[in-house]
């Protein structure tokens, strides 16, 4: 079923659709799945074992892999603080144990410039391997989020507004972790054993997510709820020209939107044929619902004209779900045949359409900009 969701959203690229679904079915439903630009021409799927957030490179200086533009540290201790560092001294005990014991560091917290530069140059000049990203998360989500990083990798969150003292961080406070990779956006933590308490911390953070409302604090709960599951998985995608890959990056995002759309509410017979049921299934009882049943039918009629296909006469007699393949001109089962939708994907196309004619209809006019002929000019 992902695989024919994702076929149809990349134009029926059925080798680009396997990958994406392949990709899902990996991570599964809680997990994140992002889109990069391939170093070559061909698209492929990286799967990371671990958490990954919003925190890129501070510097260029603190990169270790130049080739890949990357800092990448093994066996790194973590330092999470969640106040700001207004200098070194701060950090002093925590610097002091990791380089007695050649240690890499990872420090999430923002930091004032007299800190950052000083460990920065001391990077510079091989005294500690460290690298330093932003805090991630926004307002509220901020803390919760580095709760999360803490309960991964074992370290504490320090805080002076829970009544920490900056002046006593001490290496009890670090955690750690198997790598730590940050790259010009992001950053990816990986961990050898996640702990029990993570699990506590999903079923929190799905029921949050269950009564929440707000479009951008659900976003950011998907997100949470993808680094505690601690499954990653990019598509890297490559083409042979800037055209082509752009043009393929727009597909390959349309596709992962769709399949996440159908993990979340399920599926649909697609080429209309949802709408075209509901039509029919349903009995007017005033002119706007008439109306509203006489257009839903409209997707379905589209598609056979655009196809050069002429609707059936034994339209009204089809079984439900069943509708015409515009590839083989056959009444078919469409989920049978893979042609299918997500659930939101069709929800959203009507409540939105009905919206537009609604607000059409109680303003009694249109506004609408004339498209002018210009190739000749």
């Amino acid at each position: 079923m992902l695989t024919s969701v994702a076929n149809i959203s990349t134009n029926n690229d059925t080798e680009l659709g396997k990958l994406i679904a392949d990709v899902y079915k990996e991570v599964g439903k809680d997990g994140v799945v992002l889109m990069e630009e391939s170093e070559s021409n061909e698209t492929q799927i990286e799967l990371v074992k671990g958490v990954q957030f919003d925190s890129g490179l501070k510097s260029q200086h603190l990169i270790t892999d130049t080739e890949k533009n990357k800092a990448e540290l093994e066996e790194p201790a973590v330092l999470i603080v969640s106040s700001k560092i207004p200098n070194i001294r701060k950090i002093q005990n925590v610097l002091e144990h990791v380089i007695k014991n050649k240690q890499p560091l990872l420090i999430i917290a923002d930091l004032e410039q007299q800190p950052l530069s000083a460990l920065i140059m001391n990077k510079v000049k091989g005294n500690i391997k460290v690298n330093i990203v932003d805090t991630p998360g926004f307002g509220p989500t901020k803390q919760d989020t580095l709760e999360d990083l803490a309960v991964i990798t074992g370290a504490k969150v320090i805080s002076e507004e829970l009544g920490d003292d900056l002046d006593l961080i001490d290496p009890q406070c670090l955690g750690k972790a198997t790598k730590a990779v940050t790259t010009q956006n992001n950053t990816v933590v990986t961990v050898e054993n996640v702990p029990q308490d993570v699990e506590e911390r999903i079923k929190v953070v799905r029921k949050k997510l269950k009564n929440e409302k707000n479009g951008f604090f659900k976003t950011k709960l998907e997100q949470r709820l993808a680094m505690l599951s601690g499954a990653v998985g990019i598509i890297k995608v490559g083409a042979n020209s800037k055209v082509e890959l752009k043009e393929k990056k727009d597909r390959v995002e349309d596709a992962i939107h769709a399949v996440k759309a159908a993990l979340q509410e399920g599926i649909v017979p697609g080429a209309g044929i949802a709408l075209l049921n509901a039509a029919k299934k349903n009995k007017a009882e005033c002119p706007g619902e008439e109306i509203l049943f006489k257009a839903i039918k409209e997707p379905f009629n589209k598609i056979l004209e655009n196809a050069g296909i002429g609707a059936p006469e034994n339209m009204h007699s089809m079984p439900e779900g069943h509708g015409i393949n515009v590839i083989t001109g056959i009444v078919s089962d469409m989920v049978k045949e893979g042609i299918v939708d997500p659930v939101l994907v069709t929800k959203t196309a009507l409540i939105n359409a009905a919206s537009v004619a609604t607000t059409i209809i109680s303003a009694d006019c249109i506004i609408s900009n004339v498209r002018l002929n210009e190739s000749s000019k």
